[in-house]
């Protein structure tokens, strides 16, 4: 098993330490990366979000409810947790605050979960890690893309009823919001994607995985690396912590089976780069939130072997 996991590992280390070593040596410009992130966060992502949620059967999508709802639980009191902790005793910033809460509170599911379920739970499992996705993208990330375009309009003393309109608007107008909604929506109305089409999404949306992470390299070499007390904290949470609270939910709402076990390894799964990617288009680099990501990612190798090993009976 340390074998299966070792090796999903091992590419994204590969691609972090390459952007890594890219921004470190000047290949790369590390403190100008707006356009690499603007093209993962408005076309990349956006696209692969929308075909993983295009494609996930409608009556899958339904017959989950308790799957949805356990994921849901589970992100937003990791989430919750850790915007609690971070605040209260470490007294970080609001924006950057729920950038670390996105990056500890959603797992990284499209390059680590999806490999990894393929391996561990087989091919039937991809429905639950595109549910997965659709629910990271729906129900979670537009709490910090919210959080970070109040803190902007904030900071430009905006009116507050001019400030809830700007959010609104802001929001629904983000592809990486637009897509997974759109996503969900071919998939409740049964319509079909033509082929060329669905060729064109996965052509554009294999890069994201790769783009993202290498992306993320470049933003952590502009940065100081320290293991400090929100560092540990809050790896603490996300590899030790929230797999049970997953657990918790599991038992709460009676779900049983490969579902329940594919909702406690989606809480195993170390730390993702949706945070660190959204604050870098608002001008937000968490060093907190990079050391994190990185941490975890090398925890995991042995906490998410731990994860399989005690649900194989599931």
């Amino acid at each position: 098993m340390l074998t299966v996991i070792a090796s999903t590992l091992t590419p994204v280390f590969v691609v972090l330490i390459l952007g890594f070593i890219a921004g470190k040596r000047k290949i790369i410009d590390n403190l100008q990366v707006r356009s690499l992130n603007l093209f993962v966060m408005n076309f990349a992502l956006p696209i692969a979000l929308f075909k993983a949620t295009a494609l996930t059967p409608r009556a899958k999508l339904l017959s989950e409810y308790h799957f949805v709802i356990v994921l849901v639980l589970t992100m937003w009191t990791t989430y919750a947790l850790n915007f609690i902790i971070q605040k209260r005793f470490f007294n970080t910033s609001l924006g950057e605050n729920s950038v670390q809460a996105l990056t500890i509170g959603l797992p990284n599911i499209t390059a680590i979960a999806l490999p990894l379920f393929i391996s561990v739970l087989g091919q039937g499992s991809l429905v639950d890690v595109a549910i997965s996705i659709c629910v990271g993208a729906v129900f979670l990330s537009p709490i910090t893309l919210l959080i970070l375009a109040y803190t902007k309009a904030s900071t430009q003393g905006l009116p507050v009823d001019k400030q809830i309109k700007d959010l609104l608007i802001h929001l629904i107008e983000r592809p990486i919001v637009i897509g997974p909604f759109l996503g969900i929506l071919v998939a409740f109305l049964g319509w079909h994607i033509p082929d060329v089409m669905l060729n064109s999404a996965e052509l554009i949306g294999k890069a994201t995985p790769g783009v993202a992470l290498f992306l993320t390299g470049l933003v952590i070499s502009s940065q100081k690396i320290h293991f400090s007390a929100p560092v540990i904290s809050s790896v603490i949470l996300k590899n030790f912590i929230q797999p049970f609270i997953a657990l918790a939910f599991v038992l709460a709402l009676g779900l049983t089976g490969p579902s329940a076990r594919a909702a406690i390894l989606i809480g195993a799964v170390p730390c993702g780069f949706f945070g660190i990617l959204f604050g870098l288009a608002n001008d937000i680099r968490s060093e907190v939130a990079g050391a994190s990501l990185l941490l975890s990612n090398i925890i995991s190798l042995f906490t998410l072997s731990a994860a399989i090993y005690f649900t194989a009976s599931m």
